[in-house]
C-alpha cells in the first residue's frame, strides 16, 4: 500500500515566533529612526558643508532652535 498522506509540519520553536513578533512590531519604528538619521547627516554634511560628527551634538540643535525663534 503506499502512504499518500500528507506529513504534518512540525510547530515552530516559540522563541522563533518571539523574534518573528518582535520583528514584526519593531521594524517600522527603526526604520523611521535610520530614515532620520540619515536625513540629518544628508542635510547637515552635504547641503550645509559642515562636519560630520556635530551632527550628534545637542549643542548644535540648540543654536539652530535659538536661530529660528529668535523673534517670537
Amino acid at each position: 500500500m503506499s502512504d499518500n498522506r500528507k506529513k504534518a509540519k512540525p510547530a515552530a520553536k516559540t522563541w522563533v515566533k518571539v523574534i518573528k513578533g518582535i520583528i514584526r512590531w519593531t521594524w517600522v519604528p527603526i526604520a523611521c529612526v535610520a530614515a532620520l538619521f540619515i536625513g540629518l547627516s544628508i542635510g547637515y554634511v552635504y547641503i550645509g558643508k559642515q562636519p560630520m560628527n556635530e551632527v550628534f551634538h545637542l549643542s548644535t540643535w540648540r543654536h539652530l532652535f535659538d536661530l529660528i525663534f529668535a523673534n517670537t
